[in-house]
This record gives C-alpha cells, sequence and structure tokens, in this order.
C-alpha cells in the first residue's frame, strides 16, 4: 500500500472513532473539506462506498464496517511507533472511546478514568454510559464493558470476572414486616423490581444445596438499578442487586442483607475491543487498569455470603 493509501486510511479510521468529519478535523487540526476529499478518493481508488452520510449523521457501509476493524489496530500501531521516534515512547496519548453500563461505568470505570488522567496528562477519554448494546466498530468504540454472555462476534475480549446478584433491606423494612427465613418468605412482603432486564418480578435464588424461584409482589417497578437501591434504603422494599454496587451500605448498616445463605444469577463481566487490546500503549494500559480494578470487585464468589450473617439474623426478630 501506498503511502498516500495509508494516510487516506488513517483519516478514515479517525472519522469512524470521532464519529463525524467535523471532530476528526478537530482532534488532527485540519480543515474538514481536507479529511472529505481523502475519504472521497479512498472510496473511489477502492471502487467501494464506506460511509454513508446525511446531513445529520452517517453510517458504515457493510464494507465500511470490516475494513475499519480491520485497519483500527495497524494504524494505532503504526501511530505508536511513530512517536517513539521522536522519543515519545514513554508518553502515553492520544483519545479512547469507551462504554459501558451505567452505574457499573459511575461506580468503577470512571474513578479508574480519573486515577490515569492525573497520571497521564495527554491522555483523553470519551465515554457513553448505556446499559443498551452498542455497536463499537460502527460507532468508533475502542472498548467495551459487558455484563453477561457475550454472543459470537469477531470482537476480542477478556472476562474481568462475575458479577452476583444478592437480596437486601432496609433495617426498617425488616422491623416493620418481620422475619425473612426462606425464601418464599418474599412473596408476602413489597419487592423493588427491575423492568428492563429478564430478572423482573420472577427471582430465581441458589444456595449451596437448592434452588428456589419465588414471584415478587411488586411494589415499585424501576427501570434504573441506582434507583431501587436508593428506594430500598429509604424502606420500601426488598430488592435484589449486584453485589458490587451495595457491599458499603451493608458494611455501613444502611442496607441488611435478606437471607445472607442466597444468591441471585450470576452474570459474567468481560472487556470487549475491536482489536487487539495489546495493539496501542493506551489500550493496554486502560486495559490493565480495569483488569486490576475489577480483580477485587467481581470475585470468584462473592465474600457478601458470608460477612453479614449477623446482620441478616438480626431482620427474624
Amino acid at each position: 500500500m501506498a503511502t498516500m493509501e495509508i494516510e487516506l486510511t488513517r483519516l478514515f479510521v479517525k472519522v469512524v472513532q470521532h464519529g463525524s468529519y467535523t471532530k476528526a478535523a478537530e482532534f488532527l487540526r485540519m480543515p474538514k473539506s481536507t479529511i472529505s476529499k481523502a475519504i472521497t478518493k479512498l472510496e473511489a481508488d477502492t471502487g467501494t462506498k464506506l460511509l454513508l452520510r446525511t446531513t445529520r449523521s452517517q453510517t458504515l457501509t457493510a464494507a465500511g464496517r470490516a475494513f475499519y476493524a480491520t485497519c483500527l489496530g495497524p494504524i494505532q500501531v503504526l501511530e505508536d511507533a511513530q512517536k517513539s521516534l521522536y522519543g515519545q515512547d514513554n508518553r502515553v496519548a492520544g483519545k479512547i472511546k469507551l462504554s459501558a453500563p451505567e452505574d457499573l461505568g459511575n461506580r468503577i470505570i470512571t474513578p479508574a478514568l480519573s486515577r490515569l488522567c492525573r497520571k497521564y496528562p495527554q491522555l483523553e477519554f470519551e465515554t457513553h454510559f448505556t446499559n443498551e448494546i452498542v455497536d463499537l466498530v460502527k460507532d468508533g468504540y475502542d472498548l467495551g464493558i459487558r455484563i453477561g454472555e457475550l454472543s459470537e462476534s469477531g470482537l476480542k475480549q477478556k472476562k474481568l470476572g462475575h458479577m452476583e446478584m444478592i437480596t437486601v433491606a432496609s433495617a426498617g423494612f425488616l422491623e416493620r414486616t418481620g422475619a425473612i427465613i426462606e425464601p418464599k418468605d418474599l412473596e408476602e412482603v413489597d419487592g423493588i423490581v427491575l423492568t428492563n432486564t429478564g430478572l423482573g418480578s420472577r427471582w430465581v435464588l441458589k444456595n449451596e444445596k437448592k434452588t428456589s424461584t419465588v414471584t415478587l409482589r411488586p411494589r415499585i417497578l424501576c427501570n434504573q438499578m441506582s434507583s431501587i437501591i436508593t428506594a430500598a434504603i429509604h424502606g420500601a422494599g426488598v430488592a435484589l442487586v449486584p453485589s458490587y454496587l451495595v457491599v458499603d451500605r451493608i458494611a455501613d448498616g444502611v442496607l441488611i442483607r435478606v437471607l445472607p445463605d442466597w444468591c441471585g444469577p450470576r452474570f459474567p463481566v468481560s472487556v470487549v475491543s475491536p482489536v487487539s487490546m495489546s495493539s496501542s500503549s493506551r489500550l493496554q494500559l486502560l486495559t490493565t487498569e480495569i483488569v486490576n480494578v475489577c480483580h477485587g470487585v467481581f470475585e470468584s464468589k462473592t465474600e457478601l455470603a458470608k460477612k453479614p450473617r449477623n446482620a441478616g439474623a438480626s431482620s427474624k426478630g
């Protein structure tokens, strides 16, 4: 591939990464018209339409998606190699665009990014926290965090651990309702139910010996986990929540672990990327930081089942 063709490909990758010609031009500090002409030439030289543009958006064609996924890694390697020639091999610079679920992004990813920003002044991040599954290639993302089993795709992936669901309630709520000794007791009390997942009001709980399925009486239906936790703290009912989001609330007594010998579903947590996570120094750095942070959060089996037994017992009196 000629030098000019490599530059055309690099500009195409930047347009996809930044989401528009305008943003790519701002990042590269060059005229928007230069980038537009480069993409037009690349499409003409290859005889392939790569981007469909409207007045408000741009969309990758099927060929464009495949080309971007193939070229992103090599372009990043070339950029990092070029930096090393200018004595910048010890500097981590550039932008990383990543997506993660809302609560996980706020609780785990944002603090990690803040630490990296303090340590690496040339590093930039663009985050999109949503519970929807985004198309990493189409929307130009470098990394994504996914909860649940991964479908077959060409994405590179690394498992971070498992997210475990547990039942919690406030001390005041448990004083009003009385003992919750067995899973079936949950059917007699108010529940706070997440609506935008497959969990719903039918909870499947397991202990070391058996599985129990209970149908809750929803007092509050909600599509946001952080709001469900807030409702539980204020005594609205029993909630089934990710253990990592409430470990501090349990430790300080704001929430109590209900049925501490029982756990809800466990979901795998993974980091995924369109390219190898070692394809660039900045991508490798962020991946390592995420892996290290998540190692202590998503344990193979949560320790919360053991720690709050005394608190759980208090709910029976």
